[in-house]
């Protein structure tokens, strides 16, 4: 079985969250597709500009967003998904949206979007996990 120490979590947690710095992050209605490389599915709700950088330094293997997520929706619907996109506009990762806190899970302000208003990412950690 393949064992990491926290060293190598930190390290593998910190690239994993620079490739997201001064990326875009989509929020979508609907259920997330079966994979990043599908095509997005739903309504389009907002496009948030992610902050460089995107996360904080990693801690036991674990990284959270940093500084101020949020824009104005275009849409009006409850958030179901959110995709990723890197700056490059190369490597995307999918996650699912919430209003309840949930590790790997993307939490906002509402799911419940109305057009005009403004949604907020209130939290988000990415686990890096030993094994």
């Amino acid at each position: 079985m393949l064992r990491k120490n926290t060293a190598l979590r930190n390290i593998q947690a910190d690239a994993l969250g620079a490739v997201w710095d001064a990326g875009t992050l989509e929020i979508y209605t609907g259920t997330q597709p079966a994979d990043p490389n599908s095509a997005a599915s739903g309504t389009l709700l907002v496009t948030i500009t992610i902050p460089n950088p995107a996360f904080g330094a990693a801690a036991s293997g674990v990284i959270s967003k940093s500084g101020t997520w949020q824009a104005t929706s275009v849409a009006t619907g409850v958030a179901g998904w959110a995709r990723f996109i890197s700056a490059a506009t190369t490597e995307t990762f999918d996650v699912a949206v919430t209003e309840d806190p949930d590790v790997n899970s993307l939490l906002i302000n509402s799911v419940d979007i109305t057009i005009g208003n403004t949604v907020t990412v209130v939290s988000l950690t990415i686990t890096c996990p030993e094994s």
